[in-house]
């Protein structure tokens, strides 16, 4: 069965672009989640999301539900991204507040408008600002494909 390239492979993106989406897609991100599965202390719980509520920073809770202020402009920006998938979006709400089915993830990610990438690239950008990501966005041999010996 032959493998089918991701999309935004085949579009003129940045690197900086191309990176946070794979880095996305990889689950090989910073967010809460994924930091707490290498670490015994971790917390889970997003450090974005103003109030009471804790809500497990994962990759559907950045799309959709954090309702950090920069997170919420962002999606506001990219709202057309938004509203043929999800009726409860709005300016006035840009988050939503209760889990969605993986099927409408799956369909909102899927969707052919190219500025998806961009969205998600900005996305990624706000969930690592502020963290040391220095050692992350230096050049790594085996993606330049060089030999590690």
């Amino acid at each position: 069965m032959p493998t089918i390239v991701p999309r935004y492979l085949h579009l003129d993106l940045s690197k900086h672009v191309m990176r946070n989406i794979s880095r996305f897609r990889l689950r090989a991100h910073t967010l809460k989640v994924e930091a707490a599965a290498w670490h015994e202390d971790g917390s889970c719980v997003c450090d974005q999301c103003p109030g009471e509520d804790e809500h497990v920073q994962n990759e559907v809770h950045a799309l959709l539900i954090c309702q950090d202020h920069r997170v919420c402009e962002l999606r506001k920006h990219f709202s057309f991204l938004f509203s043929p998938f999800f009726e409860d979006f709005s300016a006035a709400q840009p988050f939503l507040l209760q889990q969605v089915n993986n099927q409408l993830v799956h369909d909102f990610l899927s969707q052919q408008n190219t500025r998806l990438f961009l969205f998600l690239s900005e996305l990624m950008d706000l969930f690592v600002a502020g963290r040391d990501q220095s050692a992350a966005d230096q050049p790594n041999n085996l993606a330049e494909g060089h030999s590690p010996l």
